[in-house]
C-alpha cells in the first residue's frame, strides 16, 4: 500500500472472478489508480466478473463516481460483469442519489 496516495488499491485474482479492493478516498487523485487496476484485471481472458470491494472507502466525490462509471464502461466493453460489493451507508446514499446503485450492480455491506 502507498502512504502518499489517498487511495490504496489491492488486486486479487480468483480465476474467473477478479477482485479489486479500494481503501481510502475515491477522488480525483484515485481516478488513474482505479483505471489501471481495472485494466490490469481485464487482461486475463478468463475473467468473467470483476468485483470492486468498497467497504473501506471513506470518501467519494464526483471524480470517484466518474472512476466507478469508467470501470463499468471498461468491463462492459470487455464483456465482463462488474459488481460493487460491500457498499457502506455513506457511499450507498451517493450511489442512490446519482442513480448508479443499480447500474453498478451494487451489494450492501453486512451489518456488524
Amino acid at each position: 500500500m502507498n502512504d502518499h496516495a489517498s487511495l490504496d488499491v489491492v488486486a486479487l485474482d480468483r480465476g474467473t472472478i477478479a477482485e479489486i479492493m479500494l481503501v481510502g478516498e475515491l477522488d480525483l487523485d484515485a481516478d488513474e489508480q482505479v483505471r489501471l487496476a481495472v485494466t490490469g484485471a481485464l487482461i486475463d481472458p478468463q475473467v468473467r466478473q470483476l468485483d470492486i470491494e468498497v467497504s473501506l472507502v471513506t470518501f467519494c466525490d464526483s471524480s470517484g463516481l466518474n472512476a466507478l462509471t469508467r470501470a463499468y464502461q471498461q468491463t462492459r466493453t470487455a464483456g465482463v460483469t462488474l459488481r460493487l460489493v460491500n457498499v457502506g451507508r455513506q457511499l450507498r446514499r451517493v450511489l442512490d442519489l446519482t442513480g448508479l446503485w443499480d447500474v453498478l450492480n451494487c451489494t450492501e455491506a453486512e451489518a456488524p
